[in-house]
Parts: C-alpha cells; structure tokens; sequence
C-alpha cells in the first residue's frame, strides 16, 4: 500500500506543479496600464445621422473639379455620403476626402493633406445605377481635443468630391436654400477657385454619422498638425517623445503619410533585388527612463501594423489587442520600425513654438537601419495625432517636460557645396565628435572639435577621395549625449 501510494503521488505531482504554476500566473500582476483590447475602429452602422441633407438639384461635375460641403463643428465623423451619381464605366475614379476646414479663409488649408481619402471606382458601381454609397472611415475622425495638445487639429471638417483627368461628368444633388447652419456648399473648378453653388444657400444632399456615445467621448490628447518636411531618404525607423496632459485610454495613433513605395527594388551588390512590401509597425513604449532611443529597443506597451496607404492622407493602424492607459506628464515614444518604403511627414520647427509645445513633445529620431544608431534631428519633429478616452479631471501642466529643440545646432555653408563645407555648432557641452554620413547609411568621414566653433569636411571621403554628388548629413554629438545632424548637398 505504501508503495501504491509514493507511486501515486509521484504520477500527481507534475500536474500539481502545473496547476500551481497556472494559479501563480494568474495571480500574477498585470502589465502596468493594461487591459482589455478597446472598440474596434470600424463603428456599428448608423441608425440616426448627425448631419442629413435631402436636395433634388442638380450640378454637374466635370472632369478635374469638385464640390465641397463643410460640416457642424466639432463633429466626429464615422461614415459619411453625398448624393453623388457618376456614370457606372471602367476607369472612372474619384476621390470623396474629409479635410480640415478654416472657418477664417471659408477653405481648407492648402499645404495641409486629407484626413481620409475613400478612392471611389465608378466601374464598381454599375449594381448601385452609379450612385455613390455611404462610405465608412477607419478610423473615424475626430475633431474635439484636450486642452494641452500641442497643435490641435482644427474642430471643423469638410466633405469634398473630386473628380479626375478621366472621370466622366458625374452629377451632384443639392437644395438651393439649405439649413443655415450649415456653411453654402461649393463648386470647385479646375484651378481650386471655389464658387457658392447657385440659390439662397446651398447645401449639398448628404448624411454623416458621427458614431457611438463612446465614441463621442474620443478627444485628440496629443499632436502635431503642420506638415512641412518629408524626411530624406526615408528612415527604416523612428522614434517621437510625447507626453500627454490628461490621463487617457489610448484608441489609435495617427501618422501623416506622404509618400509609399510598393513594390521596392533595393540594390544589394552589385544585383537589384526585389523587396514585398510590408506594412511598418507602430509602437508605444514607455520612455520615462529613456531620455533617447536604445539601440535594442524595450517591449512596446501595444503595437499594431499601419493599414490604409493612401498618400497624402492621415493613416493608422489595426486595432490594439489591449487597453493602454497613458499616464499625464509621463514620457512615451512613438516608434515605427521597418518603414524604409514609407515616408511620413515631419514638422519643422522654428524656434518660436509656445512652452506648451515644448511639454508635450519631446524630441525626434531617426535610423537608417535596425540595431544601428540612432539620429537626433534638432529641427523637426513627427507630425502625429493621438486619439484616446480621457478618464481623469485635467491636471495643472508644469511646463517644465522635454523641448523639442536641442540647444545644441549645427549649420553647414555654402549648401549645397561643390566641395569644402564649413560646419559650424553652438549650444554643445564639451568636445563634439563628427560624422558624416551618405545616403546609404555608411560613414564615409569623421572628424572633433570643441563646444563652439568651425570644423571643415573637404568633402572627402576617410581615404581622401572626393565624394560623390548626393546627399549627406553632418551628424554630431556632444559630450552631454546631445544631437544635431545637418543636410548637406554635394554638387560635383
């Protein structure tokens, strides 16, 4: 009996090890500020509009021209329509886009790029006898924001139709003498000139829905809207500080996509191989202990692939499989990797940024390759958007967070240059230490100097030949850790 007993609870005590190493899991403690994978993007359909318009007139829309609808202000947006007929043919694309609308110039801004663009296939619409359908947004447009964001995004948004080279004439409704709350509807012709539509006050025919109460409760808690630099060459990573003033249950991360290249040739010796495109990852990581990037970068709090590659657009990602709560003044990073066939546009900045700026948006960098090092650009910054649930009272900001300009500079003359370029730099602490850098990446001179002065790169190479023409950046670094990196031009 003994026996049969020592061999029983030998048998037994694998599985009462796995059943106490379970219990120890989940007894476990959560990842900080995790939880539960939010709402999708993509909102139930809509059972009430927002905004709905009925018009029986009709305008027609040529080829290379438009027409405009702005809508209430501070209105979310997750679907939307015009009452747009075109004729159901191959090749016959349009473009139904969501822009920022400036209620001081009575149009969108025109250095800024859309918000969504929904590509519209009129030979896909033959079954709907060439009527446009409702069109979801993935995600929906939100306008509202939290005091503190650096650059808030404008509160109103306007409905534009656009018609290409190749669209037929297609025919737009609207009523002559529509709710005043609304802004007159618009034509816009070839030139980007904008007309009122004819009558009292035109409004286009159109329904909009704005979502669900959860989503009436998103604000925008961090950002940067002005687009002014398109990084080049396109970096395979990077990395963008950021605080934010208000706790938040993080939704989704918007980036503003200017150009993707799909598929992509690389040169690899001396053979041009071809590259699958693949989505770039966007990150969030938890930076209160990382005043830069490291070289092999920590576990994200939540990642999610970039969807949507529409260029010139404000694009996403795939849900989040969990719930991150972003804590106020607690440093993040946005860090994208494997994105060397994108390129997403970046902010410059002047110098004349308000404190505020300076709080919620720390600095910016950039690699060329993964595990390499990385690159402080001291004049610009991402553009980005971030869209959460705030759950706490807004706090008092203590302006006292990252800048997002070093004091650390460097500038380069004559640029471009034929050959000799004169470096200079302010603001560094101690000894700089140089490089310069080609557009591949690859180190091809070296140099030091102190904390203000002149160093001189003969535009050669550490062999002391003359370099190709081309791009090249000056990248330096101070013994503080600070960085500064200059573009130069070589023209031989």
């Amino acid at each position: 009996m003994t026996n049969m007993n020592t061999r029983l609870i030998s048998r037994a005590v694998p599985s009462l090890l796995v059943i106490a190493l379970l219990a120890l899991a989940a007894a476990a403690p959560a990842p900080p500020a995790a939880g539960p994978a939010p709402p999708p993007q993509l909102q139930p359909p809509c059972t009430e509009f927002a905004s709905a318009v009925a018009g029986d007139s009709v305008w027609s829309i040529a080829s290379w021209t438009g027409i405009e609808q702005v809508l209430p202000e501070g209105m979310s947006v997750a679907s939307c329509s015009l009452r747009v007929v075109m004729l159901p043919t191959y090749a016959s694309p349009a473009n139904l886009m969501l822009r920022e609308w400036d209620p001081t110039t009575l149009a969108p801004d025109p250095s800024a790029i859309a918000l969504r663009r929904l590509f519209v296939d009129g030979s896909n619409l033959g079954w709907l006898g060439g009527k446009v359908p409702a069109l979801p947004l993935v995600p929906p447009v939100v306008t509202k924001s939290i005091p503190g964001v650096a650059e808030p995004p404008k509160n109103t948004v306007a409905m534009q139709f656009a018609t290409s080279r190749w669209t037929p004439p297609a025919k737009g409704y609207f009523t002559p003498d529509g709710p005043s709350a609304l802004p007159a509807a618009t034509w816009i012709d070839t030139g980007g000139v904008r007309t009122p539509l004819p009558g009292p006050h035109p409004v286009l025919a159109h329904a909009v829905c704005a979502g669900d109460t959860d989503l009436a409760s998103l604000r925008v808690v961090q950002g940067v809207s002005r687009l002014d630099v398109k990084p080049f060459p396109a970096p395979k990573e990077f990395a963008q500080r950021f605080r934010v003033a208000q706790q938040t249950e993080l939704r989704w991360i918007e980036l503003a996509l200017a150009e993707v290249f799909f598929p992509y040739f690389q040169q690899v010796g001396e053979e041009t191989r071809f590259f699958g495109f693949s989505p770039p990852v966007l990150e969030v990581i938890d930076g209160d202990a990382m005043a830069s990037p490291s070289t092999d970068m920590p576990p994200p709090l939540v990642e999610a692939r970039i969807q949507n590659f529409s260029q010139m657009t404000w694009v996403s990602h795939l849900d989040f499989d969990r719930t991150v709560t972003l804590e106020p003044g607690h440093d993040y990073w946005i860090y994208v990797h494997d994105a060397a066939a994108t390129t997403f546009f970046n902010r410059r900045i002047r110098g004349d940024e308000p404190p505020l700026f300076g709080f919620g948006v720390g600095p910016y960098f950039a690699r060329a390759e993964a595990g390499g090092d990385w690159v402080q650009a001291a004049d610009q910054v991402l553009a980005f958007r971030i869209v959460g649930r705030p759950t706490a009272p807004a706090l008092p900001i203590t302006l006292s967070g990252p800048h997002v300009a070093s004091a650390f500079a460097l500038s380069a003359t004559p640029n471009p240059a034929s050959g000799r370029v004169r470096v200079s730099w302010s603001g560094a602490v101690g000894p700089v230490r140089f490089e310069v850098i080609d557009a591949r990446g690859r180190r091809v001179s070296e140099g030091s100097g102190g904390a203000a002065g002149v160093w001189s790169w003969p535009g050669t190479d550490r062999e002391g030949r003359a370099v190709a023409s081309g791009v090249y950046f000056v990248r330096a670094r101070d013994s503080a850790g600070q960085y500064s990196n200059q573009r130069v031009m070589i023209v031989r």
